[in-house]
């Protein structure tokens, strides 16, 4: 492809070299150029890749994108074509989009954004969509997903030039629609950019990623771009934020919600372990839906997926359908072991999240409520004796533990969150290693007893000390341990 035509939209700010050349392909991690490439210098979280020029031209780049103040005296030569530009990962999504033939005008495009339940979201709209006969991609924080393509994610929303291509290979699978998570990183760092979706979601939001966006209004504002590239917005009205949003909105919307929702809602809404039951006019028809992932939250997921699908006339029998049989792997999962106590897996790793998934469980618990949680190291550290302080207060019982250390001390990790236990009275035992603690969880329920393992929910791994990365499948340890104890609860 001619550089000419990558590049003749990003508004370069100064071109040195030629830009008639032939380009192989683009890339913004130097190791992986080759001879003939682009290499956009974007900065990273923790990576400036402006410090990875040279090596991006050592292995074979005709062409290197820059911002306008980065100083690129030492890189000029007669084979190399340097471009100056705004903001590089804008042009990033730009020549991306253009590179793989702007896949997205080709789809109709489903954003969700909030702190919580985009991916659960996330997988009853694409089960709906594709139980209606309508073929549909899914984007999100545990996998992507087209046809019969299944891709690990590494993050909520890929980088602009990853996501095109994602975009691409949908198109060519014959996808028709898909159902992506925004995230607040994504809108910042404008990996979406130039994105155009038919509808968008606003589930909730609450106090995450304080780190990156530094204040809450920062965090919201983030949010409140994926509005700007929507034609319309489903709305949760009870969340405390929801007027600021609405205000902000410059597409149509409607509500959804259990309280204070015009358009969408639900009655006679019921909780146990293992499902949830509610009912709900749609086209002047009371239905029953039940969805078999507890806690009340899931309610709101599923108004917000009834609510984009209608928009795209799904049936009723395949929205109850969906519902009835969607699963979603760490959000609330129970898994199988056969005992009289359950054991629930969720990805709650914020302080929002661990008490959203304490209080729905408390409401339906016939026993106590034990909780396995841990924080994640080179992370928000505040957090940690505020999630000590929820689960001291909410949970009957507490086991304090690891999560992914990373290069953090373990033992300093678990005393910040005893810390804030120590404000309750709530009672708790500390075991470093998550599936010693895991396993002693399941050693002291009794019947009816509910065990809350927070903070992986889907991950299948853990990352220890150097960054050691281990296979640590919450599912596989607790049915291994269920095989290894006598079931000691009362019939």
């Amino acid at each position: 492809m001619i550089l000419q035509y990558l590049i003749e939209d990003i508004g370069a700010k100064e071109i040195i070299g030629k830009n008639n050349i032939e380009i192989s392909k683009i890339e913004y991690d130097s190791k992986k150029i080759e001879q003939n490439d682009i290499f956009v210098a974007i900065k990273g979280y923790e990576k400036d890749g402006n410090d990875y020029i040279k090596e991006a031209i050592e292995n074979g780049a005709k062409c290197i994108i820059v911002e306008s103040d980065v100083i690129i005296v030492d890189y000029i030569s007669d084979n190399i074509t340097i471009i100056k530009v705004e903001d590089s990962r804008i042009a990033l999504a730009q020549i991306s989009a253009k590179y793989y033939d702007n896949p997205s005008s080709k789809l109709k495009l489903i954003g969700i954004t909030g702190t919580k339940g985009k991916t659960t979201t996330a997988y009853m709209i694409r089960d709906i969509m594709n139980a209606s006969g309508k073929k549909t991609g899914m984007i999100g924080t545990i996998f992507n997903t087209y046809g019969d393509v299944k891709i690990e994610a590494t993050r909520t929303s890929p980088e602009s030039l990853d996501l095109q291509k994602l975009l691409k290979d949908m198109v060519d699978a014959g996808m028709q629609y898909v159902v992506m998570e925004v995230s607040s990183h994504a809108l910042s760092l404008n990996r979406v950019y130039g994105l155009h979706f038919v509808v968008s979601v606003f589930t909730n939001l609450s106090e995450e990623h304080i780190d990156f966006h530094k204040t809450m209004d920062n965090y919201l504002n983030a949010k409140l771009k994926l509005f700007d590239m929507s034609d319309f917005a489903m709305i949760n009205s009870d969340d405390i934020y929801s007027p600021r949003v609405i205000k902000s909105l410059k597409c149509k919307y409607a509500t959804y919600g259990l309280d204070n929702a015009v358009n969408l809602t639900a009655t006679d809404v019921r909780i146990n372990a293992s499902y949830v039951e509610f009912k709900m006019y749609i086209n002047k028809m009371l239905q029953t839906i039940k969805v078999n992932i507890p806690g009340r939250f899931t309610a709101y997921n599923a108004l917000a997926a009834i609510g984009v699908c209608s928009l795209f006339n799904c049936q009723m029998d395949s929205i109850l359908l969906a519902l009835a049989n969607v699963k979603v792997p760490g959000r609330s999962e129970v898994v199988d072991i056969q005992k009289t106590f359950t054991v629930l897996l969720d990805y709650a790793h914020t302080p929002s999240s661990l008490e959203a998934i304490l209080e729905s469980v408390k409401k339906y618990a016939k026993g106590r409520i034990i909780c396995v949680f841990g924080c994640g190291g080179n992370r928000d550290t505040l957090k940690r004796a505020m999630m000590g302080e929820i689960s001291g207060r909410l949970a009957d019982f507490t086991v304090i533990t690891t999560d992914n250390p990373r290069n953090e001390e373990p033992l300093k990790i678990m005393k910040d969150i005893e810390d804030g236990i120590k404000q309750t009275r709530g009672l708790y035992k500390c075991i470093e290693n998550r599936k010693e603690a895991i396993k002693f969880a399941m050693r002291i329920a009794w019947k009816n007893d509910i065990i809350v393992i927070a903070g992986k929910g889907h991950e299948t791994y853990q990352i220890l000390k150097n960054n050691k990365k281990i296979h640590f499948d919450e599912r596989e340890i607790v049915k291994e341990i269920a095989q290894e104890i006598k079931d000691k609860n009362i019939e």
